[in-house]
Order: structure tokens, then C-alpha cells, then sequence
């Protein structure tokens, strides 16, 4: 993973052993994204050359209007060149539309298809990963990337032949009218290919730099969007403001020293045009006068050399552009090809037990190198046994929690079901087992109906009712207006955290599996209502294998084994009772905790 965000930062900033984009990359784009669209590339491209040949035909009209009809003052000439134009526009326009139509049906395939692998390699890629680059990051995989890849296929492929092909008939036609005065005119090339070459050069640097740019701040403004509660709780919207001014400076300067360099190629593009004009109209004024060619072929020659400005223009900035897209496609392959470490064994077999008991065997983790958060737990729970985990707060509890459903893998020992240990059983198998319920809950922007049918999407209407029930959550579903099909807005956020903890458990309820993971599960409800829900958890948890995580130790008073788990060790194991004859760290927490509540009760009687 360190090899892989350092390759990605070297090509942001651009390593100069590296030196250019490898063009087979090119080949890897049309491969994956173009070919399964190519019927669609093709009719384009047909239509873009048609389009071209008609906007060339047009020249040849002028120069018979020219010498057929001006100089020879032949009305029936105007007539029917006047016919031949209208027929060559409309051919151009119509042909242009066709193109149109067809390269937005094909780009619009080709992007959906394209999004659709980068959504399905997000949604597998590892946790640790996914937040160790960052949301914004990732969503740069479906902006700046996929949109500057995509153009490769679509955009820019079009563009470059429909300008070399305009480019070629209108240099065909020069050729044709004016070969003479061409010949002199190629001296102009190379005064244009050197400085423009120079260019694509620096524009290529900049791209590089853009890619690191763009992505701090779709990172900085995600990162506002997603904590404006505690931006604003803690005034510092005014700081915030700073950091986002800091970043989206670094965007605009390198935006406009990428618009300095791109605006050279306009006004020298034009001024080697006019150079272009002034010869040729002294070299056409001697020929005509010489007889060496008709006053019709100099217009004809000059439309064209007019006519081939554009194209050329635009050449001379593709190479620029296809080099920005590779960089892109570089980058975002290098996402598409990366692998999960947490993967399926090829012998994986599906878990379908109905009872299952829970056993970590000797493991040690750690998130970062040298700081171990589980040093060598061992754990046994039986099934349908209640397991309480208490202890101060980062001592590995939820870590527990993260293994077993294998977001992250335990760097010795191993997590067990049955006996067997879990990298036996497929990932999607394990997880469709396992219904948790965090402190920290995330509802989908959506209804308050399909938030509980998430775990369960087959449910019916009833069977949501009754778990919402036994979550003590109908209660207030009840009171919304729209009911069960209330939008709870994104993350939940039109909700209390309260309301928002008992539509999760009521989801646990409704998906009715195996294993129960409870943490903290009550933390943001009321004394009565924690009451109420402890009632439907306890039925919840009969016959379930049942973690759970709780600071309040009158939650846990029944549960079969209560682990004291501090530094990433059990330090006490046992019963309630077992536990407080012990007199270790459990007495001490369960004193504190119970003297503070008969205090608080003797007060709110006296």
C-alpha cells in the first residue's frame, strides 16, 4: 500500500525518470473503455470525415463561382452553385448532428461503464485503504480522472479526426489549386512546430501538478461538508475558510499559469497565419498577373489556407490534451489494478450454521507499525452466549468487533466460528451473518422504511412495523407525517441521535442472524427508553451469539462472560458475581459506576 501511494505521488508531481506517458497506455484505454463501444467510435468517425469533405466541397464552389460565373458572367452557373452551396451546408450540418448524437450515445455507454468498475472496486477495496486515501480522493476517480480518461475515447479521438481529415482536404485543395505557392509556404513549418512543441511541454507539467491539486481540495471541501456540525459547534468557520482559501489558491495559480501557456499558441498561431497571408497574396497577385493560375484558384487557395488554420490550431494542442488523459489513465488504473489484501480463499465455502460460537485465538493487531491495539487476546464465547466487553476507551474493544468481520485481518493468530477459522468462509457469507449496532450510526439518505429493510430487503411493510416495534422506534415513526416513508435526510441528520440508534437496532432486529454485535447500542437513548430497548435487545439476543460493547455496566449485569479488556489484553474474565469477588479492575469500575447511581437516587428522593 506504501508502494502504491508513493507510484500514485510521483506521478502527480511528475518523475523526471519516468519521462513521458507510455503511449501503451493509450492501448489499454481503447481495450477496456473504447472497443466494447467501437460501432458507435466508428459511425462518428464516419460521419466527422463526411462532415469535413463537405466543409472542403464548399471551397471548391467558391472558385467556380469565381472564374464560371463572376468571370464569365454565367447566370445559369450562379443558379445552380447557388443550389450546390445551400445542398453542401446542409449535408455538413446534418452529417455534423448525426455525429453528435452518435459520439454522445457511445461517450454516455462508455461512462456509465466505466463508473460502474470504479464504484464496484470501491465498494470491495479494503476499509483500511479506502479512509487512508481519503473520501475526496476518491471521488476525484469519477471526476477528474474518469472524465479526462473518457476523452481519450470520445472527445478527443473525434476532434483529432475530424481535424486531420479537414486539415488534409483543405492542404489537398492548396495543393490542387495553388502547388506553386505551397512550396514556398512550408518553409513557415518548423517556425511553428518548435515553439508549439515547447508549449505541450510546459502544459504537460502543469497537468501533472493539477491531478495533487484537484485532489486536496475536493479533500478539503469534503472534509467541510462532512464536519460543518463540529466547524460550526467550535466557531471556526473563519479557520476552515483560511485552509480552503490556501488550497483553492494553489488550483487557480496553477489554472492560470496553465492559461498563460495555452493563450501563446492563439496570437502565434495567427501571426505565422498572417505571415502566411501576406506571402501568398503577393505570390498570388504575381501569378494570377503571370497567368500561372486563375483568380479563382487564389481564392479557392486562400479559403483553404484559411480554412486550415483551425485545425491545425487545434492539432497543435491535442498532443497536450491526450497526454493529460494518460496521466489521468495511469493514475486511475492504477486504482482499478490495485488488490485487496482481505479477500475470498479460492477453497471458501459459504456459513450457513444456525448456532454459531465465536473464538479468537491468540491475536495480535495492530493499525499502524509498532503500535499493537490487540496484544495476543484469546477468547472463547459459546454459541448463544452473551460476551460483555468493558474497559477504558481505546483498549481494542471495537477492534474486536473489526476482525471478526474481517475488515482488517489480525496480524498473528486468528478469529474463529465453529471452530473454523473465518478466512474459510466467503466474506459476503460471514458479513450476512453478523448484524451490528454502533454508537456511531449511519442511515442512507432515504426512508425510514428502506433504512431497516437494508440488512433485509425482502422484508414486507408488516415485518418492518413489528421490528420498528420491538425497537421501541414505532412510536415516533408513527408521529412524522409521511410515516415510514420519512426521508431521514444524509447520514440521518434529520434525526435525533436517539431516533437514529433504535431504527439500527430495529434493522439488527429485522435482518435476524447468528451473531449480534452491540456497541455501545443504547449510548444515545434516555433512561426510559434505554429500558425499553434493553427489554427488546434481551429478547434480540436469546439464542444469538451476542457481543457487546457498554461503559454502562447495568446493561451487562447478565451476560454470560464479561471481559475486562485494557492495552489490547483481558486482564479479567468471568461472571458478574465471579468478577466481583475477584475485586480487580471490574469491582473497582462497577463501585464507582453503581455509588455514583445510588447517589444520583438518593438525591433525586430526599
Amino acid at each position: 500500500m506504501k508502494n502504491t501511494k508513493n507510484k500514485i505521488k510521483s506521478l502527480i508531481q511528475g518523475d523526471k525518470s519516468n519521462g513521458r506517458i507510455k503511449w501503451s497506455l493509450y492501448g489499454r484505454v481503447w481495450r477496456e473503455i473504447g472497443a466494447p463501444y467501437w460501432k458507435w467510435l466508428v459511425g462518428g468517425i464516419i460521419f466527422t470525415i463526411l462532415a469535413a469533405g463537405a466543409e472542403a466541397y464548399t471551397i471548391t464552389l467558391v472558385q467556380q463561382v469565381v472564374d464560371k460565373a463572376f468571370i464569365n458572367k454565367s447566370m445559369a452557373a450562379i443558379y445552380w452553385l447557388g443550389v450546390q452551396v445551400i445542398i453542401a451546408f446542409g449535408a455538413k450540418g446534418a452529417f455534423t448532428y448525426a455525429k453528435s448524437l452518435i459520439m454522445a450515445k457511445g461517450g454516455l455507454l462508455a461512462s456509465e461503464n466505466l463508473q460502474k468498475k470504479i464504484y464496484h472496486h470501491m465498494t470491495h477495496m479494503n476499509i483500511s485503504r479506502f479512509y487512508g486515501d481519503g473520501i475526496g480522493k476518491n471521488l476525484n476517480y469519477f471526476t477528474v480522472q474518469a472524465t479526462a480518461v473518457l476523452s481519450l475515447v470520445t472527445n478527443n479521438v473525434v476532434r483529432l479526426v475530424q481535424n486531420i481529415a479537414t486539415l488534409a482536404m483543405t492542404l489537398g485543395l492548396m495543393v490542387y489549386y495553388a502547388p506553386q505557392m505551397c512550396v514556398v509556404l512550408m518553409f513557415l513549418t518548423p517556425a511553428i512546430i518548435v515553439p508549439m512543441t515547447l508549449i505541450m511541454r510546459k502544459r504537460r507539467k502543469l497537468s501533472r501538478q493539477s491531478f495533487g491539486i484537484a485532489n486536496s481540495v475536493t479533500q478539503q471541501l469534503n472534509q467541510t461538508l462532512q464536519g460543518i456540525k463540529t466547524i460550526q459547534a467550535f466557531a471556526n468557520e473563519d479557520k476552515e475558510a483560511k485552509k480552503f482559501s490556501s488550497v483553492l489558491k494553489k488550483s487557480i495559480e496553477n489554472s492560470y499559469k496553465s492559461t498563460q501557456t495555452n493563450a501563446l499558441r492563439s496570437p502565434l498561431m495567427e501571426f505565422m497565419i498572417s505571415i502566411g497571408l501576406c506571402i501568398a497574396m503577393i505570390m498570388g497577385g504575381h501569378f494570377i498577373a503571370s497567368g500561372a493560375i486563375t483568380t479563382g484558384d487564389f481564392t479557392a487557395f486562400l479559403l483553404a489556407l484559411t480554412a486550415a488554420y483551425k485545425p491545425a490550431k487545434s492539432i497543435t494542442g491535442t498532443g497536450d490534451t491526450l497526454q493529460h488523459g494518460l496521466l489521468a489513465a495511469e493514475v486511475l488504473f492504477d486504482f482499478l489494478d490495485s488488490k485487496p489484501e482481505i479477500t475470498n480463499k479460492p477453497s471458501a465455502k459459504k456459513l450457513t450454521s444456525k448456532k454459531m460460537s465465536v473464538g479468537f485465538h491468540n491475536v495480535s493487531f495492530a493499525y499502524n507499525e509498532n503500535e499493537s491495539v490487540i496484544k495476543n487476546l484469546s477468547l472463547n464465547v459459546p454459541a448463544g452466549k452473551v460476551c460483555a466487553l468493558v474497559g477504558p476507551s481505546g483498549g481494542g474493544k471495537t477492534t474486536l468487533f473489526n476482525l471478526l468481520e474481517r475488515f482488517y485481518e489480525p496480524q498473528s493468530g486468528k478469529v474463529t466460528i465453529n471452530r473454523q477459522d473465518i478466512k474459510n468462509y466467503t466474506l459476503q457469507s460471514l458479513r450476512e451473518n453478523i448484524a451490528e449496532v454502533s454508537q456511531s450510526v449511519f442511515l442512507f439518505n432515504d426512508t425510514i422504511e428502506e433504512n431497516i429493510k437494508y440488512g433485509c430487503p425482502n422484508a414486507t411493510h408488516e415485518q418492518v412495523v413489528q421490528a420498528a416495534q420491538i425497537a421501541n422506534a414505532d412510536c415516533f415513526i408513527t408521529e412524522f407525517p409521511d410515516g415510514y416513508e420519512t426521508i431521514v435526510g444524509e447520514g440521518g441528520a434529520l434525526l435525533s441521535g436517539g431516533q437514529k440508534q433504535r431504527i439500527a437496532i430495529a434493522r439488527a432486529i429485522l435482518k435476524d442472524v447468528p451473531i449480534l454485535l452491540l456497541d455501545e447500542a443504547t449510548s444515545a437513548l434516555d433512561t426510559q427508553s434505554e429500558k425499553l430497548i434493553q427489554a427488546a435487545l434481551g429478547d434480540l439476543m436469546r439464542g444469538r451469539t451476542t457481543f457487546v460493547i457498554a461503559h454502562r455496566l447495568s446493561t451487562i449485569l447478565d451476560a454470560d462472560i464479561i471481559c475486562v479488556i485494557k492495552d489490547g489484553e483481558i486482564i479479567e474474565q468471568g461472571t458478574d458475581k465471579e468478577l466481583c469477588k475477584l475485586n480487580g479492575e471490574y469491582k473497582k469500575l462497577r463501585d464507582i459506576q453503581f455509588r455514583g447511581t445510588s447517589a444520583k437516587s438518593k438525591k433525586q428522593k430526599s
